[in-house]
């Protein structure tokens, strides 16, 4: 579907890096989904060769179990790509994982959907006038995390930063690949606004 890049200098929309990352990234993959505003974008755009390629953890609205399950997805099939695609909360809820992830040699890609907050509980009840101190983060240098645990690394914010990527495919994937983007954060998903009219 067509749709209005809100990419800025800062930022890159999350649709525009998944439609970049789904063109980059090898189409034998599997892609193992966290839960939170952010979900819709990888589950959207980034194809899978088939119904083994996609696993996605939510239950009862439950973060951080996206990194986890995409080990246990990269295990399962050593033939294809591990992709995890998580929020910048459930990266950081489970970023002891990616010790698991260096350690066992997986040549993942970790993207991270970085908008500096809880997003789905920003755009819930934000607009309700609720205060939101508990539910945005400071800026995190969510790359330089990744590095200490053995990753590559690199921080998007803007199309042209995919270069480090294209190399990372290109290269010998002797360590798994962490992307920090920073993506777009002045609205809700269009998934999560309807899912939560009404409530």
């Amino acid at each position: 579907m067509p749709y209005q890049d809100t990419s800025t200098r800062e930022r890159i929309d999350p649709r525009t890096l998944s439609i970049a990352l789904d063109e980059i990234l090898p189409a034998e993959r599997v892609v193992g989904v966290d839960s939170g505003n952010f979900m819709g974008y990888p589950t959207m755009y980034l194809s899978v060769p088939d119904e083994q390629g996609f696993c996605f953890t939510q239950a009862f609205q439950s973060i951080g179990l996206g990194l986890a399950t995409a080990v246990g997805a990269a295990l399962a099939r050593p033939d294809r790509l591990p992709v995890a695609a998580l929020g910048d909360g459930g990266a950081l809820m489970g970023a002891a994982e990616l010790d698991t992830v260096r350690r066992l040699r997986l040549p993942m890609v970790v993207v991270v959907y970085d908008d500096e907050a809880y997003g789905a509980e920003v755009h819930h009840f934000g607009p309700d006038g609720h205060p939101l101190d508990t539910v945005r983060f400071p800026p995190t240098d969510i790359a330089a995390v990744g590095r200490g645990y053995g990753f590559e690394a690199v921080t998007v914010r803007s199309r042209a930063d995919l270069k480090a990527v294209v190399d990372w495919v290109a290269g010998p994937r002797t360590a798994p690949l962490l992307i920090d983007a920073k993506v777009v954060a002045d609205h809700g998903s269009w998934w999560l606004e309807e899912a939560f009219r009404g409530h």
